[in-house]
């Protein structure tokens, strides 16, 4: 796809890859703007349920006008048919690669990221709009000049258009990612904001304790839990956490939509309330995070072709392998060659005190050369110190396996593998999500 025209913007480098479509790096050639591409995949059939989600993801993203909800600015399709469109491209990180970093947050901290959340739910609801697929990887964290935060909503895939949708799910067909569903959801029903109410309980709940309220061994398993298990409180999942605060939020994660809050903003408000009461101040306004780590600059300056390759981490490794073997195995052609030259003098020396004849440190015993007798040992020989001499490689670590896209950086990176974090009372075996962020 590098190099092709996606409408009036040219395609890099893939930045992240899902169920329904790829997200290529762009740029317009004349304007230079960045931007991401989302392209719907090859399989897919013209009238299928992907692409009519597809396209209602495009419309439902540009009807909200949200700082906290991607820009989508373009849509087309490509020579082959398959539809895309153009958003912006943003740097920072994902809000799950973040918590892999962290574990978990603290109290202040978590309101405060989870504030501009709810805001964009809002809005997005106030537009007919459900997300029905929120979770920390739809969650992307951008940092402005000043250091704050801006969290912004990305894959609006799963949304459903309440007013006049084209998009309809097989009856008893659940949609969405299992660890974050409404019990509705998993029942395959109606949904409508409370369900993205539930699953906003489930994100806060995890930002607070670092572990998700509703964990399983099978996808049944949890989908079976969302339904009927009630999750531990908040309190006693992690002992930081305030037990004042595990009412409102367990009140969002309750089995029957009608006894949730009727907005994410509303349910917030009552944690708020509820961790003011227990001595914290939640200021207005973004919070501050740490950012990502920067990429370190011998690592990039190290492999610039590979990287522009785009190669798997195990190819570059054997790749950076093979060329330090190299290394090595020059590095001891030249060893060798120097002890030879060192014998080598050594032995015309010894020769040349048993005949009695003079001889140059150098060796030079040419007929008619002017010679200057010695009787001290010559000094050993050195190897060149030329740049044609190849410096010595250092064993590279094992390369490890890395996380799917986001980087900080743009929108989705390739980083070192994160340690897991802990999930409640059971690890699960099932992926976290169903589809990517993408």
């Amino acid at each position: 796809m590098a190099g092709r025209m996606a409408g009036e913007y040219r395609l890099g480098r893939k930045l992240g890859e899902g169920g329904f479509g790829a997200v290529y790096e762009a740029e317009h050639p004349l304007l230079k703007r960045k931007a991401a591409v989302k392209v719907l995949h090859q399989r897919a059939e013209r009238n299928s349920d992907p692409v009519l989600r597809f396209v209602t993801e495009a419309q439902a993203v540009n009807q909200i006008k949200s700082r906290h909800i991607v820009d989508v600015f373009s849509f087309g399709e490509l020579p082959d048919g398959r539809l895309f469109y153009v958003m912006d491209l943003l740097e920072g990180e994902p809000l799950d690669r973040y918590l892999e970093r962290v574990s978990r947050m603290d109290i202040v901290s978590a309101l405060e990221l989870a504030r501009p959340i709810a805001e964009a739910l809002e809005v997005a609801h106030a537009a007919g709009i459900v997300h029905r697929d929120l979770k920390p990887q739809n969650i992307f964290l951008t940092w402005d000049p000043k250091g704050k935060v801006v969290p912004k909503l990305l894959d609006f895939g799963m949304a459903k258009l309440l007013d006049d949708s084209q998009v309809h799910t097989i009856t008893g067909t659940p949609v969405g990612t299992p660890l974050y569903m409404s019990p509705e959801q998993a029942l395959g029903g109606k949904v409508d904001g409370r369900s993205d109410v539930y699953a906003f309980g489930v994100l806060l709940y995890e930002l607070v304790t670092g572990q998700r309220p509703i964990t399983g061994e099978t996808l049944m398993a949890v989908l079976v839990a969302h339904i009927n298990e009630p999750p531990r409180p908040p309190s006693e999942a992690c002992a930081e956490v305030p037990p004042s605060l595990d009412e409102p939020i367990l009140r969002m994660l309750k089995k029957n939509p009608d006894e949730r809050p009727a907005t994410a903003t509303q349910a917030l408000a009552s944690v708020i309330r509820a961790a003011e009461a227990s001595g914290y101040v939640v200021p207005e306004g973004l919070p501050e995070l740490s950012p990502p780590p920067a990429p370190s600059p011998s690592a990039s300056s190290a492999e610039p072709s590979l990287e522009h390759l785009d190669v798997s981490s195990t190819a570059r490794g054997a790749v950076a392998r093979s060329s330090a073997e190299a290394s090595r195995s020059r590095g001891l052609r030249w060893s060798i060659l120097g002890l030879l030259l060192a014998l080598g003098s050594g032995l015309s020396y010894a020769v040349g005190r048993v005949l009695g004849e003079p001889v140059q440190s150098g060796g030079d015993t040419r007929a008619g050369a002017t010679s200057v007798a010695t009787h001290e040992p010559p000094p050993p020989q050195e190897l060149p110190q030329s740049s044609s001499l190849p410096p010595r490689a250092e064993e590279p670590a094992p390369s490890s396996s890395v996380a799917p896209p986001v980087t900080s950086g743009s929108a989705r990176v390739s980083s070192p593998k994160l340690k897991k974090r802990g999930t409640g009372t059971s690890p699960g075996t099932i992926p976290s999500d169903l589809e990517s962020p993408f």
